[in-house]
C-alpha cells in the first residue's frame, strides 16, 4: 500500500518531535529567557502594581505589591505580597513543533525558517505568561487582592478570555500557522493529494504532487 504524503508527514513529525521533545526539554532553562523576559518587562511597564521578575530555572516569577492573607510561621493569617509563578514549557512547546514540522516536511532551508519562527513565537509564549500572571493575581488571589486591584467584572472578564485564548488557542496554533507560511509549496501538494483521494491516479497527477512537494 503506498504511503500518501499526509501519511509520511505525520510519521516523520512524530519521530521528530520524540527526538527533539527531550533535548528541548534539557535545554529549556536557556530558551525559557528571551519569553520570561520580554513577559516580565510588559508587565512592569503597564501595571504599577508589578514591583519585578526574575526566573528560576524553568519557571517565570512575578513580584508584585498586591497584599494577600496567607498563613504565618505561627499559624495566623498575615499578610504577604503576591508572587505568582508561571513554567515556561506551558507555553513553550510551540517550539520544538515548529521545528518537527518543518524538518518533517523537509521545508527548503529549514534551519533558517526554524530561526525566524523561533523568534515570532517569542510574543505568543509571553502572552500566556502575561496572562497567567494576571489570571492568578486579579482572579486568584482572593478578596484581598481583589479589594487591592478593584477590577471591575469587564476587566476580570477580559483577563480570564486572554488567559483561555492563550493556553488553549495561541500556544498550540502559532507554531502551526508558521509552519504553513513557510511550506505553502508543501501544503499545496497535501491538497492536491487530498483533492484526487478516492480517484484514480493518474501519472500526471502523480508527477504534480511530487512537483508541488519539492
Amino acid at each position: 500500500m503506498r504511503a500518501t504524503l499526509i501519511g509520511r508527514f505525520l510519521l516523520l513529525a512524530i519521530v521528530w518531535l520524540a527526538v527533539l521533545l527531550p533535548l528541548w526539554y534539557w535545554a529549556a532553562k536557556w530558551f525559557a529567557g528571551p519569553s520570561i523576559w520580554l513577559a516580565g518587562t510588559v508587565m512592569k511597564l503597564l501595571f504599577s502594581w508589578v514591583d519585578g521578575f526574575e526566573q528560576e530555572g524553568v519557571t517565570a516569577v512575578l513580584h508584585t505589591l498586591v497584599q494577600v492573607r496567607m498563613k504565618g510561621p505561627q499559624g495566623a493569617d498575615v499578610l504577604g505580597e503576591l508572587a505568582p509563578e508561571v513554567n515556561y514549557p506551558i507555553y513553550g512547546y510551540g517550539l520544538v513543533l515548529l521545528w518537527a514540522m518543518l524538518l518533517a516536511s523537509r521545508t527548503e532551508r529549514w534551519w533558517l525558517k526554524g530561526l525566524m519562527g523561533s523568534v515570532l513565537l517569542l510574543p505568543a509564549q509571553a502572552w500566556g505568561i502575561c496572562f497567567q500572571w494576571l489570571r492568578d493575581v486579579a482572579l486568584l488571589s482572593g478578596p484581598a487582592g481583589a479589594a487591592y486591584l478593584q477590577y471591575s467584572p469587564l476587566t476580570n472578564n477580559l483577563i480570564a478570555y486572554g488567559y483561555q485564548f492563550g493556553f488553549l488557542m495561541l500556544t498550540p496554533v502559532a507554531p502551526i500557522l508558521l509552519w504553513l507560511s513557510f511550506n505553502k509549496r508543501f501544503v499545496a501538494a497535501l491538497w492536491l493529494e487530498a483533492a484526487l483521494a478516492g480517484k484514480p491516479e493518474s501519472p500526471q497527477a502523480s508527477e504534480a504532487a511530487a512537483t508541488l512537494k519539492d
